[in-house]
């Protein structure tokens, strides 16, 4: 009885601290190397995104292993989230590529192992390393044989290279940390170089819907976008809308709060993005998606497309679109329900 009570009060200590917005770069390691002592309905996942900034290089590398409390089903995989005698946690990793086609590269159960500057998601024949401390990393992907080594290091000419983000109402909500770094290496033999995103998620309560995306230019400008969102009985309550474009030859970041997203068509896609009054358009088109079906309590559904922009529009703001020059990324599709 005493066991279990020091549990629940460890747990509850554990949301407390979750709750509380951390800010500092000193911050970083502690949070994105460490288990949660997590609660009911609690999740805690790693995503890690690479694109090339390269002109007209379409590559992107999607990495993503987590666990939670209890099992799941993740693409019909069941997932058996449990804690060893080593403290080390069960759960599920994926791996997947675009090179001139698409690749998975493999989407399994594993073990997953964190120590002060290293994480390892590893079964039998595949392996996620993640090392390094502030503001310097690695990351080295096996499959029987290393295919992937990158270097990922802080970038010189931008202080937005991390955020802490969370959002809670009562004991419910979610925690992020993000990292925007820039990163080199070899991927398949060849090599590899741009912008990375790399991100802690942890979430108390349900997965619910959202739409995401996140686009870099080869000059190292930056667009992205947020719409977490409650779908039910077919309306729709946005419960963030955020845009933001970071031009890199000015160094300066554009910020609203009036994102439109639409999307056409079901095959190759497109999206049409606008914010401040329509002054800020955007079009993108996907190549390549992988989906994520999740499933405990409840089905969610969540789609990583890998883009290109075919049209920018920028109105009444001081920004050459021209010298932008391509633009690539990722853009998420989420919705359903899943505790």
């Amino acid at each position: 009885m005493e066991k279990k009570t020091n549990t629940t009060i460890s747990k509850f200590n554990s949301l407390i601290a979750l709750k509380k917005l951390k800010s500092s770069a000193d911050e970083i390691d502690s949070t994105f190397f460490c288990f949660e002592n997590l609660p009911v309905f609690g999740k805690e996942f790693w995503f890690m995104k690479f694109v090339s900034k390269e002109n007209k290089d379409k590559r992107q590398l999607l990495v993503m292993f987590g666990n939670a409390v209890g099992n799941l089903k993740i693409n019909k995989k069941e997932i058996k989230c449990k804690k060893d005698k080593n403290g080390n946690k069960n759960g599920y990793m994926t791996v997947w590529c675009y090179d001139e086609e698409k690749h998975l590269i493999f989407e399994d159960e594993c073990t997953i192992l964190i120590n002060q500057s290293n994480i390892l998601a590893i079964n039998k024949q595949n392996k996620i390393k993640y090392s390094g401390n502030f503001p310097s990393y690695s990351l080295n992907l096996f499959k029987d044989k290393e295919f992937c080594n990158l270097k990922i290091t802080k970038p010189e000419n931008n202080s937005n290279y991390f955020e802490f983000r969370n959002f809670f109402k009562s004991f419910l909500g979610y925690t992020i940390i993000n990292l925007y770094f820039d990163f080199k290496g070899i991927l398949n033999n060849k090599k590899f170089e741009g912008k990375c995103y790399v991100q802690k998620v942890i979430v108390i309560g349900p997965f619910v819907p959202w739409y995401w995306g996140r686009i870099v230019f080869s000059n190292g400008s930056i667009l992205n976008y947020h719409e977490p969102r409650i779908e039910a009985f077919g309306l729709k309550y946005k419960l963030r809308s955020l845009f933001e474009f970071y031009d890199n030859e000015k160094n300066k970041k554009y910020r609203f709060n009036d994102v439109k997203i639409i999307r056409f068509g079901k095959k190759n896609q497109r999206w049409i993005i606008t914010a401040n009054k329509g002054n800020f358009f955007v079009c993108i088109k996907t190549y390549s998606s992988h989906i994520f079906e999740f499933k405990k309590i409840g089905c969610f559904t969540y789609i990583e497309y890998l883009a290109k922009i075919t049209d920018i529009f920028i109105e009444n703001e001081n920004v050459d679109v021209k010298k932008l020059g391509s633009g690539f990324g990722l853009i998420e599709d989420a919705y359903g329900y899943f505790l």
